[in-house]
């Protein structure tokens, strides 16, 4: 639980953190526009405690998503949107360039991570993964899962290769295969309390949806072989859905 806890914590870190240009110096903006706000956060829901005027230098200093923080000359610091930087001009006088992430980006991604939640043999599992992709078709992920039954805790991890059809597609359908292990906790009883470990295999079927910028939606079933040292192995099936991100 701890583990997964942390993961939640910094999955939006992941997405957000690291200067705008790398190690490169801010880059220094002027202000077009009659006046643009500033706010104490990198969200609408701020509040504005500021505004600069037409004229005015800012340096832009790290992006999250739609905002930017900046720095003006007398050292004040908050957050605009890109799209009031966007309307800014370099100390050459051009029109400043924002890249923003989309769709194609996404279909060229390379690593990705998220977050999924839903049902593991009908108890609640939470599962974190991080993917590369090898090819816009073929990736390889590393998952780690919990769940929480009404008898016994569950901790999982595993291994899957992912393939894709159609990278292309806003809506994309694919397909999992992978091995890993888990290890079963039983709840305190009167009995003694067994504790498992067992290797699984799995197959699955899922799909993507790319919502903007860097976020896009993933669900997923999949279909699990336990291999017990019993006369037989044991199966469970498994739903997922969950906010993802690319880098």
């Amino acid at each position: 639980m701890p583990l997964l806890l942390c993961l939640l914590a910094l999955l939006p870190m992941t997405a957000t953190a690291g200067g705008l240009w790398g190690d490169e110096p801010p880059l220094r903006v002027q202000v077009t526009q009659p006046f643009v706000e500033w706010r104490t956060g990198p969200a609408a829901g701020y509040p504005v405690f500021h505004a600069s005027e037409q004229g005015e230098w800012l340096r832009l200093l790290q992006r999250r998503t739609r905002w930017i923080r900046v720095r003006d000359e007398q050292g004040r610091e908050g957050w605009v949107s890109v799209a009031d930087i966007a309307g800014t001009r370099d100390a050459t006088g051009q029109p400043v360039a924002l890249p923003v992430p989309d769709f194609s980006e996404f279909r060229n991604r390379r690593l990705e991570a998220g977050l999924m939640m839903g049902e593991f043999d009908g108890a609640a599992v939470t599962a974190a993964y991080g993917g590369y992709w090898m090819t816009r078709n073929l990736a390889a992920e590393l998952w780690l899962s919990q769940v929480l039954g009404s008898a016994s805790e569950i901790r999982m991890i595993n291994a899957n290769l992912v393939h894709q059809a159609f990278p292309h597609w806003r809506v994309s359908p694919y397909f999992t295969l992978g091995i890993g292990h888990l290890w079963i906790d039983p709840k305190a009883t009167l009995a003694e309390p067994e504790q498992r470990d067992n290797m699984v295999g799995h197959a699955g079927i899922g799909v993507r949806a790319y919502v903007t910028d860097r976020y896009f939606i993933r669900a997923e079933v999949k279909d699990y072989k336990v291999f017990t040292d019993r006369e037989t192995n044991e199966e469970a099936t498994e739903w997922k859905i969950g906010l993802s991100i690319f880098f």
